[in-house]
């Protein structure tokens, strides 16, 4: 049985796939339509905010600033969202380039792209014509994804993680701690940076057992040469404990909410924690 509200979401969804698939019809990498905000990281060596993660956001003329949850399982299911992720490292990639001709301490900026994303035979030179196009160098860009759990794409991303990193763009592991994680096959990628998801960041608050449990993965992670950022941290009993737990960068609502790229700016001038 349905109603009237099942109706209404049911058209919504359906207006905002057409509003999905105009924009990639389209393929204006600087559409407007699709935001670029980000959130700030902290790096725990340094004490400054140097690197942040883009976030996508869609702005459609009927409904405002549609949530991602909304938007990003429509783009996926689709196949929309690769062309959605190449305007999103596009406009971070203008972005950098002000920041960078304004003198700005930028070490880089990760963007997100999926597994499905990955398969595509042209996935690594768009990511190549993008950031030339830009002009900046490769090492201010990082990809972030997440672990696939077919044993069929083991072989495809690495060797297109082993294509990019050779340019120097870094590549962070996204939601450690969500689900499967076969740790063979993570030790054989070349990631750079381990992103321990907020489950992880309230399992080790829970008890001494739990704390050890995530101390331990993240131990293990820093001998072998990875560098660990703990994801969600919302106050400074979490950002202790996770400093303590060998963390190098840290990354939650205690230091800023996704902000417009263009904030990052105030973040980047700040020696000192704004927390």
């Amino acid at each position: 049985y349905v109603d009237a509200k099942d109706v209404e979401e049911y058209e919504k969804q359906n207006r905002i796939l057409a509003g999905l698939e105009d924009i990639v019809d389209r393929l204006d990498l600087n559409d407007d339509r699709i935001l670029t905000y980000c959130q700030p990281v902290y790096n725990v060596e340094t004490r400054r905010y140097d690197t942040a993660e883009a976030l996508m956001r869609l702005q459609l003329p009927e409904f405002g600033i549609v949530p991602p949850y909304q938007f990003i399982p429509l783009a996926e299911k689709h196949n929309l969202i690769h062309e959605l992720s190449l305007i999103i490292l596009n406009k971070t990639c203008a972005a950098i380039r002000r920041f960078l001709d304004e003198g700005l301490p930028l070490k880089r900026i990760s963007v997100n792209f999926s597994i499905q994303e990955i398969r595509d035979d042209s996935f690594c030179l768009d990511i190549i014509n993008i950031i030339q196009s830009n002009n900046i160098p490769y090492e201010k860009i990082a990809i972030e994804i997440t672990e696939s759990r077919n044993e069929r794409d083991f072989d495809m991303v690495k060797d297109k993680i082993e294509e990019l990193r050779a340019y120097g763009i870094k590549f962070y592991l996204d939601d450690f701690g969500t689900g499967y994680s076969n740790f063979e096959r993570i030790m054989e990628l070349p990631f750079d940076i381990i992103k321990f998801d907020r489950s992880m960041v309230i399992e080790s608050g829970k008890n001494e057992a739990s704390a050890y449990m995530v101390d331990t993965f993240a131990s293990m992670f820093r001998k072998l040469n990875y560098r660990v950022l703990y994801e969600g941290i919302e106050d400074e009993n979490d950002e202790n404990r996770c400093i303590n737990m060998y963390a190098q960068y840290l990354q939650g609502y205690k230091y800023s909410k996704p902000i417009e790229i263009e904030k990052l700016r105030s973040f980047l001038l700040d020696d000192h924690k704004s927390a």
